[in-house]
């Protein structure tokens, strides 16, 4: 059964709650591909599915969570032979991007994986309060989410070592700067002073953990971003461009194309054309 709330008033500087609810999926059920406005947390009370976004596909379990960013365009699909049954938060404010950050998720990691497994039913307990308090306990259903990401926090999985050695913080510095500034002028010098260390050394950490370069994975990034930006038809393309960092049409176009295979345009007239046909 699928539940949705929405709250009369988002009006709270630090955290405001948009929605919550709860479903139980059938055998191979898809949301997506789809973009959100707000972060989305999802939490997996049994059952097994997997999380697909630009940055990789996550398996996700029961007693796991995973975090949708937003803007984001992402798919996630349940098992076929274990769906599973999740509840949900959609959150934003101040203090949301904190949370999140103390719950150590981030795009290229959106999967929550709790320290000690036995002790998820506290944050379960807590979630079930929010999804079956209605509107009338507005209060009160925001002081639960406090409490529920509260428990998250505190059981979550341990940082490794690698997490606590130079390289790792270079690199989450670096990541952190190209999802602040990948709508400005980023260079990979600009990037690399920021971090305090030198282009070549910066380019080894990237290629060391995902493969690419800085330069293609800012690329990449932008292009995710313009993604979510051309699924509203309303949008220009040009602004498009300018939003993620490409004053010259010309040159998002083909940076676009380099990534997509196509350009902005062809990709949202067969975008639109498919939503008009199957969604």
């Amino acid at each position: 059964m699928h539940k949705s709330f929405t709250l009369s008033r988002t009006d709270n500087i630090e955290l405001n709650l948009y929605q919550y609810g709860e479903e139980n999926c059938e055998k191979c059920h898809r949301f997506g591909p789809a973009v959100r406005q707000h972060y989305l947390f999802h939490y997996v009370i049994s059952g097994t599915g997997v999380l697909h976004s630009d940055y990789g596909s996550f398996p996700v379990a029961a007693g796991e969570g995973f975090l949708i960013h937003p803007h984001d365009v992402t798919t996630y699909c349940a098992d076929k032979h274990h769906p599973w049954h999740y509840m949900w938060l959609e959150v934003d404010g101040l203090i949301a991007n904190k949370i999140f950050e103390e719950c150590r998720l981030s795009r290229q990691f959106p999967i929550y994986r709790p320290h000690q497994p036995e002790e998820n039913p506290n944050a379960e307990h807590i979630l079930r309060q929010i999804v079956t308090h209605g509107d009338e306990h507005r209060l009160k259903v925001l002081g639960l989410c406090y409490l529920f990401f509260s428990a998250l926090i505190g059981n979550m999985q341990q940082e490794t070592a690698e997490q606590h050695n130079d390289k790792a913080q270079h690199l989450r510095k670096a990541v952190k700067q190209i999802e602040n500034r990948y709508h400005e002028n980023l260079t990979i010098e600009s990037l690399s002073a920021h971090c305090n260390i030198n282009r070549s050394y910066l380019c080894r950490l990237f290629k060391g953990k995902y493969g690419i370069g800085p330069k293609e994975y800012l690329l990449n990034f932008r292009m995710s971003i313009a993604i979510s930006l051309l699924c509203n038809e309303h949008t220009a393309v040009k602004v498009v461009g300018i939003s993620v960092g490409y004053e010259n049409q010309l040159h998002f176009s083909k940076a676009f194309k380099q990534v997509h295979g196509v350009s902005p345009t062809q990709w949202r007239q067969a975008y639109f054309s498919s939503t008009i046909n199957g969604h």
